[in-house]
Order: structure tokens, then sequence, then C-alpha cells
């Protein structure tokens, strides 16, 4: 851990009697049974000023109540940041187990397990863990590469071939299926001695004594393996155990679980460079290579035995594994694991705002349409499309976060604007780069959604308050010669962008709100006619195909419904958008619809090039919608489609480019495009602000 970290432990009592002699570093007890001694702690928690968050280690068994509930009562009074980690996940658990293990995930701020398997199930078994559960594996102890002739010496053990395992003595152990290997193996490998290392659990030993232990002795004396395995009945320190690990030529991982999500005593063995043998439960399925060791199935004394016979046949291969294996472990120091711990604990869920790739994408004209890779590609230009919707981004930071950088760049992309407005009101999209004139793209393609798109951002100027009054001053001159020389849209989302325009400038011009709410009526009705006729018995869409930027249509609905107090644009917003989160959401990941083609009513979906301006459109509405709504599955839902950007998606890659602030201009099917264009990077940056504000 880092010297500058301090850290205080609360310890659990089994019951009011126990009394221990805890380390310097436990502060509390907490009697598991008495639910008022969690409070007190959480309340003590909440008041300490120096208690940035907590990190709770998360067992069903050494908390109180059915399936440890107890806890609860901490979780749920505890203020500050709360990381859980959970050790034990399991595919099938118990209704109470369920229910306990949903309320930690509620109330939990961040989610660790230790493996990815556990991870999956987890996101599986409790949707709301999408987006706040992280992988981070069991720590090793640092200590030097030797070979075991080193250690067996100092043990005295140097005539041997050292098997062992070591840890709490129980059931689960299944310590007799490797006894059991033993004589087949010693018969070739007579020199082999199997070391057990470790008491009896306390837990086992208050229930039963040493039944399990005198049970694996008398399987010893009956298979005639006495001078072939030892047993050391003692708790061994950490210098005591990595002596031992270091004299063993293979160490055997015995657990019967195939559910158990880890093994601290296979790490540490890994960890020390030991080649290992282990039995197929989840971590060990994960870790162990056939460079480093060798898997087998469960309760299988042949499978062990084969297992040893092959490692044993080629030393020098088993000294490479040691070494392998020592190699491939550096990643799980505990040094590592803590830093890891402690950036997770304050990390917040959303990314901090990153600018830098914006003010690389922009120069003193505007923001460039394209890049290769993280650089401004020049040779396309700009697009009034992109820096509306930058100028849209400015005008959001700049109710929270109007810095001076933020300023600047503001004021380069409203200059964009002006620059592409003719005299008539008209906006053109594209402009060269080399001559800073309009191109002939714009007499080759229809801009309609461009020219709604730039009404939109002039709307949320005029509603920035900290926005220079001379500037909404001049967007208000801008957006009203439009509008006032507008001719009737026909494009169903040019007509969606409309709407949201015109409610947004209706709240600051209030001489043209009659007209501009009419505009909203017959463009929404417009919409209402498109729904209506496009649908039929398993398809509600304004259209017979899903293409691109698909939540503008529903959100419309939504604001046109909140703007006119009309139930029946909200109706139809509400089940447009149901229809459009059943067919982009497959379990637990957003599937935006792929760009390479449509994806036509009767027809098969593409499920790539998936682009991120549909994430942004997706996450617009379900925001609308909750707003309007209250219901908070679209919150959730919202959380789960922005999470499509940090890798949660049909992949696993994360689309955001942390180091630049940018954001790849889509996956493919084999990966993701890098170019870090404007449109993607402007799309990410909506999506964190609305995201930023809605959580």
């Amino acid at each position: 851990m880092s010297p500058h970290i301090n850290c205080k432990v609360a310890a659990f009592n089994l019951t009011t009697l126990d009394t221990y002699k805890y380390p310097a570093e436990v502060e509390w007890e907490i009697d598991q049974n008495n639910k008022s001694s969690y409070i007190r702690l959480a309340k003590i928690i909440n008041k300490d000023n120096h208690v940035s968050g907590v990190i709770l280690q998360h067992e069903y068994g050494i908390f109180g109540g059915k399936e440890g509930k107890n806890i609860l009562s901490f979780m749920q009074n505890c203020k500050k940041p709360t990381l859980v980690t959970l050790h034990t996940v399991l595919p099938t658990p118990t209704l109470e187990m369920e229910e306990v293990t949903a309320r930690i995930i509620d109330l939990a701020t961040t989610l660790v397990v230790l493996t990815i398997s556990s991870k999956n199930l987890v996101e599986k078994i409790y949707p709301k863990a999408v987006g706040k559960v992280f992988v981070i594996p069991h720590g090793i102890h640092p200590i030097d590469f030797s070979t075991s002739p080193e250690s067996k010496i100092k043990l005295e053990l140097n005539k041997y071939t050292i098997l062992s395992t070591f840890g709490l003595l129980s059931r689960g152990k299944g310590i007799e299926y490797v006894i059991k290997a033993l004589p087949k193996a010693i018969k070739k490998y007579p020199s082999i001695l199997y070391l057990i290392l470790g008491k009896t659990h306390p837990v086992i030993v208050r229930n039963e004594g040493e039944k399990y232990r005198i049970k694996l002795l008398r399987l010893i004396r009956k298979l005639g393996l006495e001078t072939h395995v030892r047993f050391y009945d003692q708790y061994l320190d950490l210098h005591e155990l990595f002596e031992f690990l270091k004299a063993t030529d293979i160490y055997i991982s015995t657990s019967t679980n195939p559910n158990q999500a880890v093994s601290g005593t296979l790490s540490y063995a890994l960890g020390s460079g030991r080649a290992v043998i282990s039995t197929q439960f989840a971590q060990a399925k994960e870790i162990v290579t056939p460079d480093t060791g060798r898997l087998v199935p469960i309760k299988n004394p042949e499978a062990i035995t084969k297992a040893l016979l092959d490692l044993l046949s080629k030393p020098e291969r088993l000294k490479e594994m040691h070494l392998r294996a020592y190699e491939t472990t550096r990643s799980m120091l505990w040094s590592n694991v803590a830093e890891k711990y402690v950036n997770l604990l304050n990390r917040p869920i959303i990314p901090p705002l990153n600018l830098n790739h914006l003010q690389t994408m922009t120069n003193q004209f505007g923001l460039f349409q394209f890049a290769s890779l993280t650089t401004p590609n020049k040779d396309f230009g700009y697009t009034l499309d992109d820096n509306a919707r930058a100028a849209i981004v400015c005008s959001w930071l700049a109710k929270t976060s109007y810095t001076k950088e933020v300023e600047a760049l503001f004021s380069i992309y409203f200059k964009f604007i002006q620059t592409c407005q003719n005299q008539q009101g008209q906006f053109i999209n594209y402009i060269s780069y080399h001559d800073q004139k309009p191109t002939a793209q714009n007499g080759k393609e229809d801009i309609e959604e461009t020219q709604a798109r730039t009404l939109w951002a002039l709307s949320e100027i005029m509603n920035s308050k900290n926005i220079a009054l001379t500037m909404r001053k001049e967007a208000e001159k801008i957006f009203l010669l439009k509008f006032n020389n507008m001719p009737k849209l026909t494009h169903i989302r040019a007509k969606a962008v409309a709407i949201k325009s015109f409610a947004l400038a209706a709240n600051v011009l209030p001489d043209y709100r009659k007209l501009l709410t009419q505009q909203i009526k017959e463009y929404a009705d417009s919409l209402l006619e498109a729904l209506k006729s496009n649908s039929v018995k398993y398809w509600h869409w304004f259209e017979n195909h899903l293409s691109y930027n698909n939540g503008i249509l529903p959100e419309s609905m939504f604001i046109a419904g909140q703007f006119t107090g009309d139930s029946t644009y909200k109706d139809g917003g509400i089940s447009s958008l149901q229809f459009l989160i059943k067919k982009t959401f497959s379990g637990e990941l957003y599937m935006p619809i792929g760009q390479s083609s449509w994806y036509k009513n009767h027809g098969k979906r593409s499920e790539y090039d998936q682009q991120p301006e549909d994430p942004t459109s997706m996450i617009l509405a379900l925001s609308t919608a909750y707003k309007n709504t209250q219901n908070v599955l679209y919150k959730i839902l919202a959380e789960r489609c922005f999470s499509w950007f940090l890798g949660k998606n049909s992949l696993h890659v994360s689309l955001y480019d942390e180091k630049t602030g940018g954001c790849y201009d889509g996956l493919r099917t084999k990966g993701v495009n890098l170019n870090e264009g404007g449109e993607s990077l402007i799309s990410y940056l909506m999506s964190h602000i609305i995201m930023k504000e809605l959580i």
C-alpha cells in the first residue's frame, strides 16, 4: 500500500465473548450479531473527515443474520463511497443470498470480483451490477525467485521431490484425492514427499473436532504412505510459508468446489514461482496455463496421478514452468492490487471530463470533421453539423464548468455557425480547410437535419445564461433569420430535432411562443401519423426500418408532450421508446443498429458498424424519458447505454480513449475503428455531460 494512504480496519467478532489481540490497524470491533454495532460504526465513519471511502470484503459467513444480512445495516447508514469485494459468487444462490446480494449491489458505489468468470456471473444474475463491477485479482507478496534446492536444504528436505498443499484444513479441501493419487506416482518417483501445511479450520474444530484430519491419517496408513505424507499441524507465518513454497516442486490446489471463485493459496503458490496442479474451479481455469501447470477434474485421483507423472517426467521443463509462473504473476503483487483498489474507490463511475482531444481537433476556424487515428484529417475540412454539436457541448458546460478553455472553444464554434449562414438565413454544411469556402458537397446532399440541428444549437446557446448576453442576442438573431425564412421540413429526424429546438427557443422568445408552439404541434402530429401508419403487430416505429440517430424520434415526442401538455405525444414517446429498447438492448448490452445496412421490418438487423452517435441519441432519449416519467428503469438503461463507450459492448472493448479524451469512430466486426473523428468525440462528450447530470 502506498505510504501516504492510511487504512483503518473494522474487525468482526463471532460473539461478544470473543476477545482477540488485534494489530494496531484494527480501530473498531463489531459484534456480528448486533445491528446497532454496525449502525454505530457507520455514523462514526460518516463524521470522520479523514475517511474517504470504505472497502468491504464480503463473505456471507462473516456477518451476522441470515446469509450475513446484518451488513446491510452498515451499508444503509454509511454515507461514504463503498467498494464491496464479492469473494463468493454462486451460479444458483439461495433466495436469501440473492436478496442480500442484490441489496448490497444497490447500496455499493463500486463492486470488485477476483475473476472474469465471477464478473460475468454477477452481471448475469444481478443486472444492476452492470457498469459498476470490476475485476482485481487476488494479491501476492513480493518475494525473490529461487529454485527449490536452496530452500530444500534449509528445511532439510533436499533428498525429496516435494509436493505441497497449504491452508486451513476442512472437508472441502479435497486432500484425500491427492493421497489416493500418490501410490502410482511413488512407484515411479519414490522420492515424493507430500506436505500438508496448516491447522484445521477453527470453525471445523469447534463443530466436529479433528475428524477430517483423522480420516486422512487413516487413509495414509491404509495406503502405506506414512513415509511419503507429512502434516505440519500449525499456523505458519509468511516467512515460514514462503520457505516451504520455495522448497516445493509442484504445488497442488485441491478444491472440490467448482464454484469457488478464488483461492489465495493458489495465488501465493504461483506467485512464489511454483508449478501447480489444480482442480478446475473458477480462478484456476483462468490463471493456470500449460506453461505454469495442469488442470484436473475435481475429485479425480487418476487425473492427479497422470498430471504428476507428466510434470515430473521432464525436470528441465518443470524448472521453466516455475520461472514462467513467477513472471506471469507480477501484476498480482499486493502493491499493484492495492493501487487498483484505491484508484477504483476514488474513481467516479463516469471518467473525468477530458477536453484534450477537442482541443486537438479544433483550430482557429472550427472543429475538423475527421481524424486519422488521433490527428485531424484536414483534407475533409469541416462541417456545420459537428461544429453545431460542439457549440451545444460548450453551452452545456457553460452551466457548470465554463472555464476560459471552454469559452475560447465556444467562440470558435459560434463564429463557425455565423460563417455558415447566408443572407437568406439558410445554412451550408461543408467547408474546405484549404480555402475555408463552401464545397460542392453542399449542393449534392439534402442537409435538412443540419438546418434543424443548428437551430437546436442556437436554442441551447440562447438558454445558457452564463454565456455573454451579446452572444446570446447574436444567437437569437441568427435563429430568427433562419426561422422566418424556413421552408417546411420534410424529413422525420429533422422535424424531431426542430421540436427540441423550438421548445427551448420558446422559453426565451415570448413573442414567438405561439408560432413556435404551432410548429411543434404540426411536426409532432406528423411524427404521430408516421408512427401510426408504419406500426404493425410486432413493429411500433415511425418508419418501416431502424437506421441512425433513432433515439431523437421518441425523445421529441416526450418533449412535445411536456411542452404542449398533450399526453398523446407522451404516450407515443413511451411506446416507441419501449420498442427501440427491445430492439437495441440484448441481455445486459446496448447494441445500436449497425450502420452497414438498416434494419428493415421482417428483415435481418445489421450488428455492425456501430457508431457513437446512436448511444448518444439513446442516452438523450432515456434521460428525457426519466425526467418526464421518473421511471428509474430509464435511468438504469441510460447508465447501461453509456457503458457501451467504456467497453460494455458486443466486442468488450472501450470506445473511449482515456489517454486522449477522444472516442473511436465505431465498432466493426473485428474491432474498433481507431480513428477519433469529430462526430464520435462530440457524441461521447454529450453523453458524458448528460450522464453526469443524470447520476
